[in-house]
C-alpha cells in the first residue's frame, strides 16, 4: 500500500522540457523513455537528442527508460534541422 506522501507526490508529478511544463495530463508518467520525452515537445525519436539537465547533465538515449521526478528539466533537440525557402513556380 503507498503512503499518502508518496500517493501525492505521483498526483503531482511534473517535468519541464525545453522550459514548457508538462504534467500526468499531458503524458507524463513516473517512468518514460527518451522517446516519450521528446514527444512531449513534437520532436520525433528518430531525430531527438534528449539531455536531463537537472539534477544531473546526461544524454538520454531514446530507448533509455529514465525515473521521473517531479520537477526535473530536460532539453530536447533535433539532430537534423531541415528546412529552407520554398520558390514560387513562375
Amino acid at each position: 500500500m503507498e503512503t499518502q506522501e508518496r500517493q501525492e507526490n505521483r498526483e503531482h508529478l511534473h517535468i519541464f522540457v525545453n522550459r514548457r511544463k508538462f504534467e500526468e495530463g499531458d503524458g507524463v508518467r513516473p517512468e518514460m523513455t527518451g522517446a516519450e520525452i521528446a514527444a512531449l515537445v513534437g520532436v520525433p525519436a528518430d531525430n531527438a537528442v534528449i539531455r536531463e539537465e537537472s539534477p544531473e547533465k546526461r544524454e538520454i538515449a531514446v530507448d533509455q527508460k529514465v525515473h521521473i521526478k517531479s520537477g526535473e528539466h530536460f532539453l530536447v533537440t533535433r539532430k537534423k534541422v531541415e528546412g529552407g525557402h520554398v520558390g514560387r513556380a513562375d
